[in-house]
């Protein structure tokens, strides 16, 4: 068998015909050329005669290793002048426009980019840190479906943390799919204003969008989708209900002298009791709180209606949850607890959206899922600078790209 054939068995790139095989300081020097002869544009993928030559370039990529060999592709291109994109070399079907490797390397640099960190990823295919991550990017740009934006019924934005100095990631995920179709920097209205921006009209499909109470998205929401239920979700709610029976129970423990007297250190000392559900407390933990039930009944009266909040979420029949939390606000409202007061009233205020979300059953769950995956990716990579490199993980992860290995 000739060289050339066994070469270009092996190799199997696309388009391309093996001419030389050499050997180098770089490695394996495989010599191809385009079996086409039409003229395509690599930047806009026009075609035909009115792209003028301008000259010819020999160009080489990175392929996969040889064994222990690098392997280097190397063609001689036409540059074309297009009328829109000006002169640049011609399309190379093995190979994405601007890249200096092959699809076939570059696709193994993302699928290993979905499992580990750019370091370990560099020091195996020999290539460098930073080339790993524009690597990462042109796959995301190429291989992102734009249609994960159409068709979008109810979708969940969280925000979460990815650097110090009040730095953050606003993610928005498909309830219906479960990935990740839109990631940006920031967390405010104007953040999802940018989301909504690049659905343009494909924003109308929107009917239930569900946040916490704590961003600043509702604005931009009720601005793009007015016709979108807002839907809080159940975690954050009950989490603000055991946030006001904590300071009940600092309340009562200032007014007790702090930790220097008995009953401060007492009142300390019940905080997992009054926190917890009685169905995951320890049997010492019920004790603790059958004393709260006999000394302190303002302490016991946040431990109930923090209760009854929860018990919002776990009615066999949501028909009666307005009912519900009615009663509950007034009771709330009377209960003369003031850390409860005030949260009855920011309740009533997003008694709509919490009703919502018990009526769809949407809750943010599956988002909080997703930030301890992207949280797992900044920690592998030992944290990022900017934005943009972990948003690019972020898509490539979270967002179902499926990389189909060059076997």
């Amino acid at each position: 068998m000739r060289v050339q054939t066994a070469f270009s068995r092996m190799l199997r790139l696309p388009g391309a015909s093996v001419v030389d095989v050499s050997f180098g300081a770089e490695g394996v020097i495989v010599s191809v050329r385009l079996r086409r002869r039409r003229r395509v544009c690599s930047r806009c993928g026009q075609t035909g005669r009115q792209l003028e030559i301008h000259d010819r370039r020999v160009k080489r990529w990175r392929h996969l290793d040889l064994g222990a060999n690098r392997c280097v592709i190397e063609c001689e291109l036409r540059r074309l002048r297009c009328r829109h994109c000006g002169v640049h070399l011609e399309a190379a079907p093995w190979a994405r426009p601007g890249s200096q490797h092959t699809r076939d390397l570059e696709d193994v640099v993302a699928w290993l980019a979905q499992q580990m960190a750019k370091t370990p990823i560099a020091g195996l295919l020999r290539i460098g840190w930073d080339t790993v991550g524009r690597i990462v990017a042109r796959v995301v740009a190429d291989r992102l479906d734009e249609r994960r934006l159409a068709g979008l019924i109810a979708v969940g934005v969280d925000e979460i943390s990815y650097r110090r100095g009040q730095r953050y990631l606003t993610s928005v995920v498909d309830h219906r799919s479960g990935a990740i179709v839109w990631c940006a920097a920031g967390r405010n209205a104007a953040t999802l204003q940018a989301f909504f921006d690049e659905l343009g009209d494909r924003k109308a499909t929107i009917r239930a969008v569900s946040i916490d109470m704590s961003g600043g998205y509702e604005k931009a929401i009720r601005d793009n989708a007015p016709a979108a239920e807002v839907c809080f979700d159940p975690f954050h709610v009950v989490r603000l209900a055991q946030r006001a029976v904590d300071q009940v129970r600092r309340d009562e423990w200032n007014a007790h002298e702090r930790s220097h007297t008995p009953k401060g250190r007492w009142i300390k000392g019940t905080r997992w009791s009054l926190l917890k559900a009685p169905a995951k407390q320890s049997i010492g933990q019920l004790a603790m709180l059958g004393e709260v039930q006999q000394a302190n009944k303002a302490l016991y009266r946040a431990f109930l209606l923090k209760e009854e909040l929860r018990l919002l979420y776990q009615l066999d029949d949501p028909r009666l949850a307005p009912a519900h939390l009615d009663a509950w606000l007034a009771w709330a409202s009377r209960s003369r607890l003031a850390p409860f007061i005030r949260l009855a009233r920011t309740i009533r205020r997003h008694r709509a959206g919490i009703l919502a979300a018990i009526r769809l059953g949407l809750s943010n769950g599956r988002l909080e899922g997703l930030n301890s995956r992207i949280r797992l990716i900044s920690h592998r990579s030992f944290g990022f600078h900017s934005a943009a490199p972990l948003i690019a993980l972020v898509y490539l992860c979270c967002a179902g790209i499926a990389i189909e290995l060059p076997h």
